[in-house]
């Protein structure tokens, strides 16, 4: 390898007319070293032409032009050794991402960098560069240099795409880090051209590439004997369109039958990781689920075992995530479904809070779900969220204290909305299925509820959280005292209720401690027990 060689290795004109030789040759050569023009005419596709002309060519530096590129800056060499003085920079770019998007496409990705010029006059100017160079996940095609000979990926495209992607996540798996300089002025005429991108090759660059470039996300499936439910909602995790998951089930049936279908049909999954509990009751199945922490995972959604993910739900929040870096959450309107999977019409709770893709600030979503004490961002499979807003990085619940009056989906919420913002999309990304084995249909879940919103409200009066204003926390207040007046009524009604059980007696302390903070500047206190008793009955998973 000659390590004072320069060689430009340039794609023709399909016509296979030069033009470009003028331009190299007018370039400025550094002191001691030499540069070579190499033309080449793609034969099959891009990655293959430029493994035959790396291989042709003994120069350390290689720059690979884009036909119709033409370098603009006359000491463009010398700007690239600078560059490559860092023996841990593999790749320079002109354009480049620092996250590629869900689907591969570098175009469609957040903080773009960089700038380039094109014939047509337009010119692109991406995100300033903070330094000399800033690092990147990717460059774009337009100009590739490198002072390394990594093989291009021939043996997977077999068309013009995602060449240049590939080739720097390459260099990444060997160590080795792509960058774009810092340009005041376009170092690069490029030639304006049409990419198609073809679902082959991105499939195959998916395949090959999401587990090197997108985060784990863990997806947490607790269930109990439902298989054909069961079945239904993994089967919906394995359809994904983001590929890098860390699925975690946790099934304290108390027959074999989902832990026989999980041998058979899924076991050949590295991403799945089953076990079966038939020990366990509802609160040690719950415990075993939220104790679940990947810590090379760095997002995870929960996942009831008779909802269902669509298809690109994981890819397009993910996508959220990495253009919105103040986001705790992003959830989504969910369809409900009926246990047959036929769309039934939404609940007042479940209808769109947005016609647009919105985000929201915490403060105001987290207001709005104690005062209007409804669950509109959705159950447990509905939302995305970050680990590090978690409780303990991983753990659901608000003040770490609910116990036995933990709610899975909304003090989770208003734990997330504490730290950061939320983003909202109007289209339907998973599914939440209405049936007879719903748990929150039950008189002891809507006892469970009830308590716990008003744990919510009192904790986040105490924290000064939420409601910062005496007259938001007397509005929360008042809201709950309304709604668990209108079910104390309702319970009137139910024959055979026990009003000895110890959670109505608990919610009826709470009433008394609630309607006694109306007279008390909004102080609440009320003392319940919260322990969780284990082996509970399974009716209440």
């Amino acid at each position: 390898m000659n390590d004072r060689k320069i060689a430009v290795i340039a794609q023709c004109d399909p016509s296979g007319v030069s033009a470009i030789r003028p331009y190299i040759d007018a370039l400025d050569i550094p002191n001691g070293y030499e540069a070579e023009l190499i033309e080449v005419r793609p034969d099959g596709n891009v990655a293959d032409t430029y493994q035959r002309a790396m291989e042709a060519s003994d120069a350390k530096y290689k720059i690979y032009l884009a036909p119709g590129s033409i370098l603009l800056r006359l000491n463009f060499f010398a700007e690239m050794l600078r560059v490559f003085a860092d023996p841990m920079i593999g790749v320079m770019g002109l354009v480049g991402a620092k996250q590629l998007s869900t689907t591969g496409l570098l175009a469609a990705s957040p903080f773009i960098k960089g700038r380039l010029l094109y014939t047509d006059d337009r010119s692109f100017r991406g995100e300033d560069i903070e330094g000399a160079t800033e690092e990147v996940m990717a460059v774009s095609g337009d100009l590739i240099a490198t002072q390394y000979d990594i093989p291009w990926r021939s043996d997977l495209f077999h068309s013009n795409c995602f060449y240049a992607e590939a080739q720097c996540i390459e260099f990444r798996r060997r160590g080795y880090r792509s960058v774009v300089p810092h340009q005041d002025e376009a170092w690069l005429l490029s030639g304006t051209k049409e990419i198609s991108y073809d679902d082959v090759s991105q499939e195959v660059f998916l395949d090959t590439y999401s587990t090197d470039i997108y985060p784990l996300v863990s997806i947490v499936i607790p269930t109990f004997e439902r298989p054909h439910y069961f079945r239904l909602a993994l089967e919906s995790v394995l359809a994904q369109t983001y590929r890098n998951l860390d699925i975690f089930i946790t099934d304290n049936s108390h027959n074999t039958e989902t832990a026989e279908m999980m041998r058979c049909d899924f076991s050949d999954d590295p991403r799945i990781h089953y076990e079966h509990h038939p020990s366990y009751g509802a609160p040690e199945n719950w415990t075993r689920a939220r104790s679940y922490d990947n810590a090379d995972a760095h997002y995870v959604n929960w996942l009831m075992d008779d909802d269902l993910f669509l298809p690109d739900k994981i890819a397009v929040m993910m996508d959220c995530f990495f253009a919105h870096p103040d986001l705790s959450l992003v959830t989504s309107y969910r369809e409900l479904i009926d246990a047959d999977g036929n769309k039934l019409p939404d609940l007042p709770e479940t209808r769109p809070i947005a016609q647009e893709l919105t985000k929201f600030s915490g403060e105001t979503i987290g207001e709005n779900l104690l005062i209007h004490l409804t669950n509109f961002i959705g159950e447990p499979t509905t939302a995305l969220l970050k680990k590090k807003f978690m409780l303990d990085g991983h753990d659901l619940g608000f003040s770490g204290r609910e116990g036995k009056y933990l709610i899975s989906d909304f003090p989770t919420w208003l734990c997330m909305l504490s730290q950061s913002n939320m983003m909202y999309f109007p289209r339907p990304l998973s599914q939440f299925r209405l049936h007879g084995g719903n748990e929150q249909l039950s008189v002891q879940s809507r006892i469970r509820c009830t308590i716990s919103w008003a744990m919510m409200i009192r904790h986040a009066i105490e924290r000064n959280l939420f409601l910062h204003e005496l007259s938001a926390r007397r509005m929360a207040i008042a809201g709950w005292l309304s709604m668990a007046s209108e079910f104390l009524r309702i319970a009137t009604m139910i024959p055979d209720l026990c009003w000895e059980d110890m959670k109505f007696q608990d919610l009826l302390c709470v009433f008394s401690g609630m309607s006694e903070a109306l007279r008390k500047d909004c102080r609440i206190d009320f003392d319940i027990d919260t322990t969780v008793t284990l082996h509970m009955d399974d009716d209440e998973q």
